[in-house]
């Protein structure tokens, strides 16, 4: 059924011509993703979930990891990414793999010129039968998702940061193994991630395994 579904979400979500698009493998390298690599290693789940894609930086990573690995990726890639990344410039935390600040200019530009969205598929270019850019916001395009009859076997949530994309992916796919970034995100805050994902926890009965900014809910 998912195999199914996921070959008419190919051709109902099409690619954007990516000829001649500069892409850039663009990560803000929040570190412990060692996490999903071993669950996608040692799992081998066959239909990934990622919900906040960006500019597909760890989709191509765990793509890369099995040739088996299907995924959806829903994202707006909407054009405020745009005045997103050129904020980055000048910001050595957010530029680590670009430390050239003429370089990270001209990210900032190809993002404009390019548009978001071509800019990260062309991230992803020889996935094209396996990467699904689904284009919403989460977790509102969750149940139209559902809908297809895709069933993934893994989550991985790097999105707005809000409860509510837990629990409607827990009710929609109770089955899936969920994990996530953003653990060490907001420190003068509170740490609002791992409180919203204790939460969740402690609620359905997972166990919270957590490495710098990557979670892991685990069943007992």
């Amino acid at each position: 059924m998912t195999a199914t579904a996921f070959k008419k979400l190919l051709t109902d979500n099409p690619w954007p011509n990516t000829d001649g698009v500069t892409a850039w493998d663009f990560t803000l390298g929040g570190r412990g993703r060692e996490l999903i690599d071993q669950i996608i290693l040692k799992q081998k789940p066959s239909f990934m979930l990622e919900i906040g894609c960006f500019l597909n930086a760890s989709a191509k990573r765990w793509l890369s990891l099995d040739a088996g690995l299907k995924l959806v990726g829903v994202d707006p890639w909407s054009d405020t990414l745009i005045e997103q990344c050129k904020r980055y410039v000048g910001r050595p935390g957010l530029t680590r793999a670009y430390p050239d600040i003429e370089e990270q200019k001209l990210f900032a530009s190809d993002i404009e010129r390019q548009s978001p969205f071509v800019t990260a598929m062309a991230n992803l270019s020889g996935f094209e039968d396996r990467f699904v850019p689904y284009r919403g916001f989460s977790p509102e395009v969750l149940a139209a998702l559902k809908a297809t009859g895709f069933v993934p076997d893994l989550i991985y949530i790097d999105a707005g940061k809000k409860a509510d994309d837990l629990e409607v992916c827990h009710a929609l796919w109770p089955a899936a193994m969920i994990t996530g970034d953003d653990w060490h995100w907001g420190r003068t805050k509170g740490y609002p991630m791992r409180k919203i994902v204790n939460a969740f926890a402690a609620k359905h009965g997972f166990t919270v395994i957590a490495d710098h900014a990557t979670w892991v809910l685990e069943r007992p």
